[in-house]
């Protein structure tokens, strides 16, 4: 729970902070724009001035349940400095090895209207936000064998693997010390030596103990205690899918009015991806009742840009056109406000802005999403692809469809559509028509593979086959004419339309010459 006066406005040496209006501004009235970490920093500052606050406690504070690296506390301290300028001195104080101590004196005013309403809400905000997470409880690794080095490696592991899954939006991740708590699901783990290597199994459970998962690990024995990062950003994929689908079907079962805005989301998802028109106009209905449940859920907003940007590529629902556009852009905005480092939330910003022909914010928030420093599951990295791509980065595509697939081997069709125009357009024509006729056999009715299979066809020599494709290509949709920023094509250079528009017209299609 926030302090008492954490809501209200404050003065304090040259500045002024309005919590609930979330502006901090300077000497001559100048605002200063901070970082939601940074900002909250400051706030719990001002909570407690003159008080030495240690590391660990401003840790607890900015990311409970999280676990991060003094790093992350570090330059959010240097943000702040930052922001405060010449006044950083006189108002923040570190003590070396012990903490900072605010020094400034803070003078609280009467609360606004829109502060009281936030303080009043903030305890149902909490709640809701809590409802946003699945809860795992990591067991320590057992070690089967007695010798130190095993038992120090089995510890080093168990706080690894917690520190992995906290990395993922959707768990709330618990250590041994949080027994008691109530939980959604146990992950335990076994270790032993054989020879060179080290073997370590993982289990993941429900909570009453029924067995969802199971997976090993295999690494070097190179003299650290570590599991190698790639090893664990596998793992940690693989357990937040299973837990995923567990919580999907625990979510099926749930009347609608029971079930949570996470519930309603992670079935709007699975509608989404089966790629029809149907499943995904009933997506858009999940995730309108997500964000009714929770508003300031980033993940439904993020997951509704997606479905709208359907209509504009597939001409599926209402609004269409610039209408769809803004709507689009207007809820990845909002979703990355509400999770400025998720990658989620930026790879669908990144996808609007392609739409908006804003290619190099585009592709500065395609490559952000996936340097975040949080795991992005194979749907997002998917989408950073589809920018990339279009953008004429398909190699740096390719390369990130590579690795998402190896994330999540049984992804669903479209992505492997992605990854085909990848290779497509990196011009590894051959490379590229095996995952495109994949898809295409499964989802018969999903343009963005089948365009991409006619131009492979084509441009593989195999001609019959690609007129056989456009035909399905106009059954789909009959009054569709090439056309670059339109339906299905957003090309930014004029090469790789003129591919596209070639293939159609060997195809049959003579309009796109």
């Amino acid at each position: 729970m926030q302090p008492e006066g954490h809501f209200a406005p404050c003065k304090f040496d040259a500045f002024s902070l309005d919590p609930a209006r979330g502006t901090l501004r300077g000497p001559g009235n100048a605002e200063h724009v901070l970082r939601p970490k940074a900002f909250a920093l400051l706030c719990h500052l001002l909570d407690h001035p003159g008080r030495l606050l240690r590391r660990d406690e401003l840790l607890d504070a900015l990311w409970p349940d999280v676990i991060v690296t003094d790093d992350s506390l570090t330059q959010c301290v240097s943000d702040l400095r930052a922001a405060l300028g010449d006044r950083a001195p006189y108002v923040l104080r570190t003590l070396p090895r012990r903490g900072y101590v605010f020094t400034a004196e803070v003078q609280r005013e009467s609360p606004t209207p829109a502060a009281a309403s936030v303080a009043a809400s903030s305890s149902a905000s909490h709640n809701l936000a809590a409802l946003r997470r699945d809860t795992v409880f990591v067991h320590p690794v057992e070690s089967t064998d007695s010798d130190p080095e095993g038992i120090r490696v089995a510890a080093a592991l168990t706080e690894e693997l917690i520190a992995a899954f906290a990395r993922f939006g959707g768990l709330q991740v618990m250590a041994a010390t949080d027994a008691g708590r109530p939980i959604d699901y146990r992950l335990h783990g076994a270790l032993r030596a054989a020879g060179p290597q080290w073997h370590a199994t993982v289990r993941l459970e429900d909570a009453r103990g029924a067995a969802l998962w199971a997976e090993r690990l295999d690494w070097p024995e190179d003299g650290s205690h570590g599991v190698p990062e790639p090893v664990l950003q596998l793992l940690g994929s693989h357990v937040s899918r299973q837990i995923e689908l567990a919580s999907l079907r625990r979510a099926v079962s749930k009347p609608m009015e029971e079930r949570t805005a996470r519930e309603l989301c992670l079935m709007g998802k699975d509608h989404h991806q089966r790629g029809t028109e149907a499943e995904t106009l009933l997506a858009r209905e999940f995730f309108d009742r997500a964000i009714a449940a929770d508003p300031n859920y980033a993940t439904a907003h993020a997951w509704q840009a997606y479905t709208v940007h359907r209509a504009i590529t597939h001409g599926w629902g209402a609004p269409t056109g610039q209408a769809a556009r803004d709507l689009a852009l207007s809820l990845a905005r909002r979703a990355v406000q509400l999770e400025p480092d998720s990658p989620l939330c930026l790879s669908r910003l990144a996808f609007a802005l392609m739409l908006h022909q804003r290619w190099e914010g585009a592709v500065e928030t395609a490559r952000a999403a996936l340097a975040s420093g949080r795991p992005a599951h194979s749907a997002s990295r998917s989408t950073c692809a589809e920018v990339l791509m279009h953008a004429g980065h398909a190699e740096e595509a390719e390369a990130v469809m590579r690795e998402a697939l190896l994330l999540d081997p049984l992804c669903p069709p479209p992505m492997r559509a992605v990854h085909g125009r990848a290779l497509l357009l990196a011009g590894k024509v051959e490379e590229a028509l095996p995952d495109l006729r994949w898809c295409a056999v499964r989802l018969p009715d999903y343009a963005p593979c089948l365009h991409s299979l006619v131009v492979a066809l084509v441009e593989a020599g195999r001609l019959q086959e690609a007129r056989e494709t456009m035909q399905d290509v106009v059954r789909l949709r009959p009054d569709w004419v090439p056309c670059n920023h339109t339906g299905l094509w957003f090309f930014r250079r004029e090469e790789d339309l003129a591919r596209f528009k070639v293939a159609f017209g060997v195809a049959g299609l003579h309009s796109a010459a």
